[in-house]
């Protein structure tokens, strides 16, 4: 299923719950903007086309172990940080993080 706000291509099981825009952090010092995606499966990470590198990121919901509040330069409180079983960590500096990460948390409940 294609979802228009976010022009990701869903499984039919899946339906968006918030979506936002967003930074994921590729590297430590590089991020890729875009629009960050809940489901009620899946978090994703969808770049926009003005990125050198387009992507979707999509982390289930099951392998999710961590999910913190952080600072960017120790005093914005706009980031999210999401932590899968494999030991992989993602790092996304979100609008409005706590409404964000609040929808998150009540996912993983």
């Amino acid at each position: 299923m294609k979802n228009k706000q976010s022009a990701l291509i869903l499984p039919p099981d899946e339906k968006v719950i918030l979506e936002k825009r967003a930074n994921f952090k590729y590297k430590w010092y590089n991020y890729i903007g875009g629009k960050v995606v809940l489901t009620n499966k899946a978090l994703y990470f969808k770049s926009h086309k003005l990125n050198l590198k387009e992507d979707t990121t999509r982390i289930v919901l099951e392998n999710i172990h961590v999910l913190r509040k952080g600072n960017s330069l120790k005093v914005i409180p706009n980031r999210m940080i999401v932590g899968d079983r494999e030991g992989n960590e993602y790092t996304f500096v979100v609008t409005n993080r706590n409404e964000f990460y609040n929808a998150v948390e009540e996912q993983l409940k």
